[in-house]
């Protein structure tokens, strides 16, 4: 199960980080460039305004294709449903530190929920010129300041 659990959160994080996406530059390890940042930036905003609209299928298009594979569209809303519910009604989101790792894209999104900042690390791809979320991870206040 737990098993499950994280394989469907790697899915959906990458759903909200991928499909309609917009090509996004290559660069090399470290900061993001500022075009390179604002296209990432961009792509996590629609999904995230997908999700809080409601529109689960556009949501989803957001994400990467191996996210789409291992994930299906109802799985995929509901995790969001049951442990990302702050997305839906999020109150605003800002976005922090942005960088290419050996993975992918790397950005961090605080989402202002019920007074409170949630923190996301989203994980994200860019294959075929197709930027995609893999995964969108929770940091807890407690790790954020550790970090």
């Amino acid at each position: 199960m737990e098993k499950v659990k994280a394989l469907v959160v790697a899915v959906i994080t990458t759903l909200l980080i991928s499909g309609c996406s917009s090509p996004a530059v290559v660069e090399k390890l470290g900061s993001c460039s500022d075009q390179q940042s604002l296209v990432v930036e961009n792509h996590i905003s629609k999904q995230i305004g997908a999700i809080s609209d409601g529109d689960w299928k556009k949501a989803y298009s957001y994400a990467a294709a191996s996210f789409q594979e291992a994930v299906t569209l109802d799985q995929f809303k509901r995790v969001i449903n049951r442990q990302y519910l702050f997305l839906i009604f999020n109150d605003g989101f800002t976005f922090s530190e942005c960088k290419n790792t050996k993975d992918g894209i790397n950005q961090i999104v605080l989402v202002n929920f019920q007074g409170r900042k949630r923190t996301l690390s989203y994980d994200l791809t860019l294959i075929n010129d197709r930027l995609g979320v893999v995964a969108a991870t929770e940091i807890e206040q407690s790790d954020a300041v550790a970090a």
